[in-house]
């Protein structure tokens, strides 16, 4: 896995790095549970590598519960404590928890992506939180949950309806949301943004249903962080989302 890079760091703790090693191996087996569990013992001995690899293994939903949260969490710890990859591209995740990230600049950089076997953890994490950002800055929450959950509904997507069902959101929340949003709104704008970055997913090369989930889960992720957040069921990974 490319994107997990040779580690710039490492521990002078034998046992934190073995740990590292260990989750290395477990990576390049795709037992990314098992990653998981050894980058985070090795995370809590220092290793900065681990923290990034976590960050890289949140982002991109290869465990479940799928969290952003988690993701941008480790970005900054590893950015702060000196990774250098962490450090470089730090500056699009401050862009996108201050809401100043822009669609067109996700879907710029969705669409030159190279990675076509995965989904982007940088870009999906920038993307969920982006748009909770803005949901909230401009109380637009509402209406885009209903205006999305309201459109998933009417799909015949297996793995849609099942998402829908996790939100655990009643039709009346939901229904008429398609014709609610008024044009030109905050609502409307976030979610023409979000057309904008699942086509260029498409252009890129993605898989359609790979597309799917993740606008699924962006708005699964704004509806969490939403007063119906108690409502809906944790984020499904990507192999969970597909099974």
């Amino acid at each position: 896995m490319a994107l997990f890079q040779n580690p710039f760091f490492k521990s002078n703790s034998n046992d934190t790095e073995a740990e590292y090693t260990k989750g290395v191996v477990s990576l390049q087996s795709s037992r990314f549970e098992e990653a998981s569990q050894h980058f985070q013992i090795a995370a809590s001995g220092g290793h900065v590598s681990a923290l990034y690899n976590l960050s890289i293994i949140h982002g991109s939903g290869l465990i479940s519960p799928w969290s952003f949260d988690a993701a941008a969490d480790c970005w900054y710890k590893g950015a702060s404590l000196g990774h250098p990859s962490a450090q470089s591209s730090l500056w699009m995740l401050e862009a996108a928890d201050r809401g100043g990230f822009g669609y067109d600049n996700l879907a710029k950089m969705s669409s030159e992506q190279s990675n076509r076997g995965q989904v982007n953890a940088a870009l999906m994490t920038c993307a969920a939180r982006f748009t909770d950002v803005l949901c909230k800055k401009y109380g637009a929450s509402n209406d885009f949950i209903a205006y999305e959950i309201d459109a998933a509904r009417q799909s015949d997507d297996e793995h849609v309806r099942r998402f829908v069902e996790r939100t655990g959101l009643s039709n009346d929340v939901t229904t008429g949301g398609l014709d609610r949003l008024i044009p030109g709104s905050a609502a409307d704008q976030i979610t023409d943004g979000l057309n904008q970055f699942s086509v260029a997913q498409l252009r890129s090369g993605m898989d359609e249903k790979y597309v799917t989930m993740s606008r699924c889960t962006v708005v699964g992720y704004v509806i969490q962080k939403s007063v119906y957040g108690s409502m809906s069921k944790p984020l499904l990974g990507v192999a969970d989302f597909l099974r």
